[in-house]
């Protein structure tokens, strides 16, 4: 028999003992239209809901079968999110049109935002984890974690004396043919992804200049990487050294200059293992996305870093170590423009009619959001501009408003619709400002002070300090013609260098 198999038949038994249902009292059970109703509208305790539904009815069963086939797509989606994959969205939105998700996988999902730089996301998925589990064994760590991207929102939480761990036991447990379903498919599948692993481990991540290409939502942690790299290293010891290699190659350096050049270069942390500790900074950040030895840029700024750091031991002064110092001096000065004009545009968003389309068109893919009839839905594009302001965050900031604008005017009468605009305003001293609203005809009352609100159920909250971080503003306006409305996200505009 093939070793996958043996590993697959172990997988299965192993599942099977550990989904066996515990001894315990007869729980009360949720109504199917509870748990169905807890989903529609978002509430973070919808999977406990699902699980509550009694496993001998025809609910429970239907509720079991959804939640391990949405399960399934969860968790192949948040693996191929870990790998820096295709197919990721695919998978996860597959999920949420089944069923709700396992609140355990937020922790995963709040890790992998944080990796890639995604603060916003990854303070909205710790927090649901935090809400879902306050007492878990963990709890602190995560708790830790949060803090570090929002020490305020981190202050929400406390720590509960009673540590518990999120199991799929901790709900009532499913029939045996459901068990064993689910044990049949997780061994498959965990036989599938071991079948396949020794290949992942082969495989090479791509150059910098191509990842930051592809991936749009790695563009915050590149600039961070690269900005560090630039400022740290390029310019304060190699930058710095400038003047002073163009004197000794010119022959007239004093005795200062060859001081100051000897301190820059070959004083403190060694040349060499500083710019190993860089590198080691992107492989952490980028994981086996990037591989900077397929990168022409790194690779020649490495070979310079080493051909200087040969020189600490010999006399810098002598025509050959001129040169070669020269050399390699012109080499990374050659590197950092190249790393500037990589890192010039990611900041760099294009605000037109394909943004708001792309915003649109995810919101209303999503399972909540869909059930909301709309009887329209308006993109209004007055010129096409620009914002210094991560792509992958200008679009987190718009799906958070538009999707609570559809769920407000969803609890109301119809008509039923959301409009969202773009509009130039030119202001006193010269400068113009770019505002994207959200306008929508519910009847409810929403407050400034609300948008500031940090507390982890206001999702505009998050939206308002990650505004913020930008030097933008959030407020509330009266809508247009036909819209109770609008929420008005303002920035400065971006222009080129002309």
């Amino acid at each position: 028999m093939p070793r996958f198999l043996h590993i697959a038949l172990f997988a299965i038994a192993t599942t099977l003992l550990a989904c066996q249902p515990a001894p315990d009292a007869a729980p009360e059970y949720e109504t199917w239209a509870n748990a169905s109703r807890s989903f529609t509208s978002g509430e973070v305790d919808a999977y406990r809901k699902w699980r509550a539904l009694d496993p001998e009815s025809e609910d429970g069963r239907r509720a079991s079968q959804k939640l391990s086939e949405a399960d399934a797509r969860y968790r192949r989606g948040i693996e191929l999110l870990e790998r820096g994959e295709d197919g990721a969205r695919a998978e996860l939105l597959a999920g949420v049109a089944i069923a709700p998700m396992n609140p355990a996988l937020y922790l995963r999902l709040a890790r992998i935002s944080a990796e890639r730089g995604q603060e916003l996301r990854a303070a909205e998925y710790y927090t649901k984890w935090l809400t879902a589990f306050p007492a878990h064994e963990d709890a602190a760590t995560v708790r830790g974690e949060l803090q570090a991207l929002d020490p305020e929102l981190a202050g929400i939480f406390t720590s509960p004396p009673e540590p518990v761990t999120p199991t799929l036991t901790e709900s009532p447990a499913m029939p045996s043919w459901a068990v064993a379903t689910f044990g049949v498919f997780v061994g498959l599948a965990l036989a599938a992804a071991l079948a396949g692993l020794s290949n992942w481990w082969r495989r090479r991540g791509v150059s910098l200049g191509e990842l930051a290409k592809k991936n749009p939502e790695l563009h915050p942690a590149i600039a961070y990487l690269v900005g560090s790299l630039r400022h740290e290293l390029l310019k304060h010891r190699i930058g710095a050294a400038g003047d002073a290699i163009a004197a000794l190659t010119e022959g007239h350096s004093s005795r200062e200059q060859l001081d100051f050049l000897r301190s820059r270069l070959f004083s403190g942390e060694p040349l060499a293992d500083a710019w190993a500790s860089h590198l080691r900074a992107f492989e952490r950040g980028l994981s086996h996305r990037v591989d900077l030895t397929r990168d022409r840029g790194f690779r020649r700024a490495g070979r310079a870093i080493k051909r200087i750091a040969t020189l600490q031991e010999a006399s810098i002064e002598k025509s050959r170590s001129v040169a070669r110092l020269s050399e390699a001096h012109h080499e990374l000065v050659r590197f950092d423009a190249e790393l500037r004009d990589l890192t010039a545009g990611l900041v760099r968003t294009e605000v037109d009619r394909a943004l708001l389309a792309e915003v649109k068109t995810e919101v209303l893919g999503e399972y909540h959001a869909g059930q909301v009839e709309l009887t329209d839905f308006v993109l209004d594009v007055e010129e096409e501009t620009e914002l210094e302001v991560f792509r992958i965050d200008l679009i987190l900031i718009l799906k958070n408003i538009v999707r609570n604008a559809i769920l407000a005017v969803g609890r109301g009468d119809e008509p039923r619709r959301v409009k969202l605009d773009v509009a130039i305003a030119l202001e006193p001293t010269g400068e113009e400002r770019v505002l994207l609203r959200v306008h929508d005809t519910s009847a409810e009352t929403l407050r400034a002070d609300t948008l500031l609100d940090r507390r982890v159920d206001r999702g505009l909250g998050l939206v308002a300090a990650a505004v913020s971080r930008y030097g933008g503003s959030i407020t509330v306006e009266d809508g247009d013609d036909g819209f109770e409305k609008a929420v008005c996200v303002s920035f400065f505009r971006a222009f080129d260098g002309a």
